[in-house]
């Protein structure tokens, strides 16, 4: 099997930057090339194109796709905006669905017409709007006139007035007219400003385990068949912010890289990997597979490390003769080679996650898992092991297919 795989542009020349651009565009050849399609596409982010070039129109020039750039007048825009709609009833109309289907890019939409619901208003379509009403509060940004000063003041007065020594950001936003956005702008981060306010900062929840935050990009890489860009990991179907992969690997490539390293491991179908233990939590027993007397439906409870009593020897041994075969759970990396194979796609009805936002993909056992042979004899191996969707994998129960 072809090798779990991550690529960005090595080289940076003008020349290798230009020639990506013509190969993407390359890709979409029925579609103008816009900022979205090529970030979802391209090796190298737009927005190091644009630093390098100016602007992305003077980069398409210089690739010689000025016909690739988009009409940007409102009519080309409202056109488009009613064009996706009509193709698509059954979705919810988002920006960030726009972005997947339409020729251009939902913040300059927004920009032109004031906002995403004003958007829709005015191509006469805003039945189709989903979420929030932006608020009065939310277009006057009242806090946008406090000084420094003023706001370090407030965030104080917030503390004696509530009571509480440690804030969160929702509190200051609660209970003030200033906006996280805001303090970020003015100071960097919620945390500095908070410091700065001599104010505790509410500690975070509990840390992501390993597991988690390579289960969640293996959920996002495949809903959208490609490797993710950092920017989609606070975005749905995500749960597990950008933030955590950067601070946890010192990067988003290095978080990617280790992903790869881990899925390929396991895909290779080493027996004796373990997946590596988060350094703050550490089931307090055996894995399920670890001891005949485990229930495999059973789950584990987190205790700090220093609560962590060491796993007997005798344990590691038995999890280590476990072949992965034999094993109900399937690893990431064999998973992502069943999704690659079938090309993200259920193989009974064909629904995808990147054409279906509410398909949710399951990777089933064609002959239902046994082990150690007994029974009907299925096997967790890539040969016996298919695509199905949720309701696909719900109707088909324990049968075979």
């Amino acid at each position: 099997m072809a090798k779990f795989e991550i690529n960005w542009l090595e080289d940076k020349s003008d020349e290798a930057v230009l020639a990506e651009i013509r190969r993407v565009a390359a890709l979409v050849p029925d579609r103008r090339l816009t900022v979205d399609k090529f970030d979802s596409l391209s090796r190298i982010k737009s927005t190091a194109v644009r630093e390098r070039f100016g602007s992305w129109s003077e980069a398409t020039r210089r690739a010689g796709l000025a016909h690739a750039l988009p009409d940007y007048s409102d009519a080309a825009i409202i056109e488009d905006l009613r064009r996706v709609s009509e193709s698509f009833p059954n979705e919810p109309f988002t920006s960030a669905f726009y972005s997947t289907q339409g020729r251009y890019s939902p913040t300059c939409v927004k920009r032109r017409f004031g906002g995403w619901r004003e958007t829709l208003d005015v191509a006469e379509i805003g039945s189709r709007f989903v979420g929030p009403l932006t608020t009065e509060r939310m277009k006057a940004q009242p806090g946008r006139a406090l000084s420094n000063a003023e706001i370090l003041a407030q965030i104080r007065a917030i503390s004696a007035r509530l009571g509480k020594a440690a804030l969160a950001g929702a509190d200051i936003v609660a209970n003030s007219e200033i906006t996280q956005a805001q303090l970020w702008r003015r100071f960097g981060s919620v945390s500095a400003a908070l410091k700065q306010a001599g104010v505790e900062q509410v500690g975070h929840g509990r840390r992501h385990t390993e597991d988690e935050v390579f289960e969640n990009l293996l959920k996002v890489w495949t809903h959208y068949g490609r490797t993710p860009t950092v920017s989609e990991m606070d975005r749905s179907p995500s749960t597990v912010g950008k933030n955590t992969y950067i601070k946890r690997y010192g990067g988003w490539r290095k978080a990617l890289k280790a992903f790869v390293e881990r899925a390929n491991s396991e895909a290779d179908g080493d027996p004796a990997l373990e997946p590596e233990q988060d350094p703050a939590r550490t089931p307090d027993r055996a894995d399920p597979t670890e001891s005949p007397t485990t229930g495999a439906d059973d789950t584990s409870r987190l205790r700090p490390a220093g609560q962590i009593s060491t796993r007997p020897r005798a344990t590691r041994r038995v999890q280590a003769n476990v072949k992965p075969e034999d094993r109900r759970d399937i690893s990431i990396g064999l998973r992502f080679k069943v999704f690659q194979r079938d090309q993200f796609r259920c193989r009974l009805c064909g629904q995808s996650p990147a054409t279906d936002l509410g398909c949710i993909l399951h990777v089933d056992h064609i002959k239902p898992f046994s082990p150690l042979g007994k029974g009907l004899g299925g096997k967790t191996t890539f040969e016996n092991l298919q695509t199905l969707c949720s309701r696909c994998n719900v109707g088909k129960s324990n049968r075979s297919v």
